[in-house]
């Protein structure tokens, strides 16, 4: 099993104070003298159920990766908040039960890119919430090899902002779930290949 949460804010602008750096982790708070605040919260979480039951060796792969960049925020002004739930849950389910091996490929990717955000007002409240579940239930259930190739891949894309002003709230909210279901109960091998590839583009 190969799981890999990453947060990775680029550039982080903040009343004309540059803040670069890369964090691995869940969460990236920023605040300043004036009351604004960047928070980036991710809560990820991964399950990963790859076995050989029976006679038959286990080559199974399974691999989760979940990836969240944000571009420079730009904020001129008091009280104001800016905010990213990002939430993401996978799984995969690929066994072998019966006879056979198991030389199942399951992955799910998920990538998150927040474009960059420019706030010039005051009691400006942003909000971003993201919520992704990617699944893989690809199993050979009888006798026969487990050859199947279970692939979730979701791209988000939130573009860039520009607000100018005093009061506004923006919200954001963008859900997706994606899902395999390719198992084989017969005594042949399971040679299925199922695909989910998205790429979402959001606008607040």
């Amino acid at each position: 099993m190969i799981s890999r949460p990453v947060i990775v804010p680029l550039a982080m602008i903040v009343l004309v104070i540059l803040f670069s750096n890369i964090i691995n982790g869940n969460d990236y708070v920023l605040a300043d003298p004036f009351n604004n605040e960047v928070k980036i919260n991710t809560d990820s979480e991964y399950k990963s159920d790859c076995d050989e039951y029976n006679i038959g060796s286990n080559g199974a792969i399974c691999a989760d990766e979940d990836i969240t960049t944000s571009e420079g925020i730009d904020i001129d002004g008091e009280n104001n908040k800016v905010t990213s739930d990002i939430h993401v849950n996978q799984v995969e389910k690929c066994d072998e039960s019966g006879n056979g091996d198991n030389n199942a490929f399951c992955s799910n990717s998920s990538e998150n890119f927040l474009d960059a955000i420019s706030v010039s007002g005051n009691n400006n409240n942003i909000n971003y919430d993201i919520n992704t579940k990617q699944t893989n239930d690809c199993d050979d259930k009888i006798d026969g090899d487990n050859n199947v190739e279970c692939e979730n891949e979701l791209k988000t894309h939130v573009n860039n902002l520009s607000l100018s002003g005093n009061n506004n709230p923006i919200d954001l909210d963008i859900n997706t779930k994606q899902s395999n279901d390719c198992d084989d109960k017969t005594t042949n091998d399971n040679n299925l290949k199922c695909t989910n590839l998205q790429h979402r583009i959001g606008t607040p």
